[in-house]
């Protein structure tokens, strides 16, 4: 029978697997390290709560995360990169700097890309635009409209001509 791995005294009970970084990581722990890490077994049926697992993940996950990035930490709020990962919440803006290859690869992991690529708000307090600004974007729009309708991309031409609309009933 295999000891725990953290308090080597008792039976394992548990085996918890975490992949990070393309790296996989295993540890076999008894039934009160394994509650100490946030993962227990239902005593009436011996087997996992998965919402227990899922809620409770970021409680083991600090102990897989290398050594250069536990740490890690924001020079302006001290937050490290390991308590970010058990929240999940940056402390100050500073941490976008601080943190930023790290958010980087995050965000690939998550998103599948790091550009973004859907809607932007534009909401009700949109930029004021002066009058020469807003007369060289309609200018700009006019002449996008104009070789669109040339190359025959009569859907292009119409988005470009809702955004001229839009411009011009902001201008007032």
């Amino acid at each position: 029978m295999k000891l725990c791995e953290d308090c080597r005294k008792a039976p394992a009970v548990v085996f918890l697997k975490l992949a990070v970084n393309n790296k996989v990581t295993g540890m076999h722990l008894c039934q009160a390290c394994a509650a100490k890490k946030g993962v227990a077994l239902s005593s009436e049926t011996g087997i996992f709560n998965i919402s227990d697992i899922v809620g409770n993940i970021s409680g083991y996950f600090n102990d897989f995360l290398p050594p250069e990035r536990k740490m890690l930490a924001c020079p302006a709020c001290g937050l490290k990169y390991s308590q970010f990962k058990e929240t999940g919440r940056l402390g100050c803006p500073d941490c976008y700097k601080s943190f930023g290859p790290q958010l980087t690869e995050l965000m690939a992991r998550i998103h599948g890309s790091t550009r973004h690529t859907g809607r932007i708000y534009t909401g009700c307090g949109a930029l004021k635009l002066s009058k020469a600004e807003a007369a060289r974007r309609a200018e700009t729009l006019k002449a996008a409209i104009k070789a669109a309708v040339g190359k025959e991309d009569f859907e292009a031409a119409a988005r470009l001509r809702d955004a001229l609309r839009e411009l011009e009933s902001r201008r007032g």
